[in-house]
């Protein structure tokens, strides 16, 4: 499949920025499953600084600026040949072991209602393939989808018991209910040529859980399936906050910030 992306994050400011660090992980992940045709990411403030990759394999930038003047407009646009591999992902660069996916993170921890969503004596009747589908369908089905019924400081457990939530809140939930039955599990942050209905103009998330023998699987709770070629993977982390697409920190700043965000994903099919 070939996808086309243009995202335009604008944040907006009261007053002036005396000093904002941005931290961009805006590049698409490197692997069998995806290739880079073309990739751009610009700024209209500030020189965008190539930093590193880390051990997840995420192209870090990085942007500082002093004296901000009320916006900055971070715009990243390409052209992505996606693979339908059935949601095992291949030939990811990376130098974490698997099992670092095992600790909870405060967005991630369970409470008794997710815990139980899932019988653990179906987990010794199945083997590992169809006890990961089994979760990605429990989870799919514990809350219903509603925009701006949540936000990015909602955990898992406040996210089930309220019974709604966005792409964002299945995967914290999928990921809670993995790692306490023992599978590793991490947030995939990313964009998906969606017409469910569930795209809310803006990016998408899922999660990858470490099977034996197979490797990292992609799932999406919130459609209730395992990844295809529609799916484009941007990077992962532990939980939305570690696997955020841009982090910014301010010095010295008295007023509002407010953001906006565009999103257009056009298919042109497979090649």
């Amino acid at each position: 499949m070939i996808i086309n992306i243009n995202y335009k994050t604008s944040y907006n400011f009261t007053s002036e920025v005396p000093r904002l660090v941005q931290q961009l992980k805006l590049s698409p992940t490197e692997c069998i499953n995806q290739k880079i045709i073309k990739w751009s990411i610009e700024a209209s403030e500030g020189e965008i600084v190539e930093s590193h990759k880390d051990c997840l394999g995420n192209q870090i930038n990085n942007i500082y600026l002093q004296n901000l003047i009320k916006k900055q407009i971070i715009t990243t646009k390409g052209i992505i040949h996606t693979k339908n591999t059935f949601g095992v992902m291949k030939g990811l660069h990376e130098t974490v072991h698997p099992d670092c996916f095992l600790r909870q993170t405060i967005l991630t921890k369970p409470n008794k209602k997710i815990i139980s969503l899932i019988n653990k004596k179906s987990k010794a009747k199945t083997n590992s393939i169809e006890f990961c589908h089994t979760m990605n369908t429990v989870v799919g089905d514990s809350i219903k989808y509603l925009s701006g019924s949540t936000n990015i400081k909602t955990d898992a457990q406040h996210a089930i018991s309220l019974g709604t939530g966005v792409c964002q809140d299945f995967a914290h939930i999928l990921i809670s209910l993995a790692r306490h039955n023992d599978y590793p599990a991490r947030y995939v942050n990313g964009f998906l040529a969606d017409d469910s209905g569930h795209g809310d103009n803006d990016t998408h998330a899922w999660v990858e859980i470490f099977i034996k023998d197979l490797g990292w699987v992609g799932f999406d709770p919130s459609h209730k399936c395992s990844i295809d070629d529609k799916y484009v993977r941007m990077g992962c982390g532990f939980d939305f906050a570690d696997a955020s697409m841009i982090k910014g920190v301010k010095s010295n700043f008295k007023g509002e910030e407010t953001l906006d965000k565009e999103i257009n994903i056009q298919l042109q099919g497979s090649q």
